[in-house]
């Protein structure tokens, strides 16, 4: 396969680095803010271990579909599923913004993942 890659897949790992970054930065800032809260101690810790190892998957993920292995969709597909949920949640807790931020990449995302590009990237990858 050549380097050059598709405008799809160009798009569904910029889409994949952006929300590992971007929720490798609010494990930061729940890190900034542990001591403080409603949540004991170990929770707060938990809490940070936990979303910091859900960024890096999601930048695991990016880098794979890049590279063109076949699994990175079905990582995609589960962490764009996940985005989904979590946008039902800000609607329904009456901030559409945030839903908004959460639905329009996931499903952005998600719709990309199944175009005959990125399928032909994913399967040059196992030849």
């Amino acid at each position: 396969m050549s380097q050059s890659r598709l405008p799809a897949v160009v798009a569904v790992t910029a889409l994949l680095l952006l929300q590992s970054v971007a929720v490798l930065v609010a494990a930061v800032i729940f890190g900034l803010e542990i001591g403080t809260g409603a949540l004991n101690l170990g929770a707060q810790v938990f809490l940070v271990v936990l979303v910091t190892a859900a960024g890096l998957w999601i930048g695991a993920a990016g880098l794979s579909l890049w590279a063109g292995r076949a699994w990175a969709r079905a990582a995609t597909v589960v962490i764009e599923l996940f985005a989904v949920i979590l946008s039902v949640s800000f609607f329904s807790g009456g901030n559409p913004v945030m839903g908004l931020g959460f639905l329009l990449p996931a499903a952005a995302a998600l719709v990309l993942s199944f175009t005959q590009q990125v399928s032909e990237h994913l399967a040059g990858a196992r030849r």
